[in-house]
């Protein structure tokens, strides 16, 4: 029996596509593993909180320490570009409706759209990451 503790998952291990959901209710979908190490500063500068990746496969990760690889001048100097990023995955509870629960929290932070009541009707239906997303990220009419 070990007491070694498990090291984190890696990102080759994620099923991509990965939708990730930010605490300022952006959300984002990455097709691949480099979708995923390179973002736009803004997702990095403006976070509030842990920012949440869901697989596939409904895997639920906290992505701690989300963070540039360039320091904070280089932001300055660059607040409009993309930038690699380094992250560490904690894994949360996962499953489709775990995911259904955190999409549907991300989709009650937009309080600004008109069709809310639709929206989590819709979003209680479908039954892939895709499609869940898509609800939480098509604008408001």
């Amino acid at each position: 029996m070990s007491c070694s503790k498990r090291s984190p998952p890696k990102i080759e291990s994620l099923q991509f596509p990965v939708v990730i959901l930010f605490g300022n209710s952006a959300t984002r979908v990455c097709k691949g593993p480099a979708d995923l190490t390179m973002m736009h500063t803004n997702y990095v500068v403006l976070s509030e909180g842990t920012p949440v990746l869901i697989d596939s496969q409904f895997k639920i990760y906290a992505m701690e320490g989300l963070r540039s690889t360039h320091n904070g001048m280089w932001l300055m100097a660059h607040p409009s570009g993309l930038t690699e990023v380094m992250f560490e995955l904690k894994a949360q509870r996962s499953g489709r409706e775990a995911a259904r629960e955190l999409f549907m929290r991300q989709l009650e932070k937009q309080t600004w759209l008109s069709d809310l009541d639709e929206r989590r009707h819709s979003l209680g239906a479908k039954q892939s990451l895709l499609e869940m997303a898509a609800v939480v990220q098509s604008q408001s009419e």
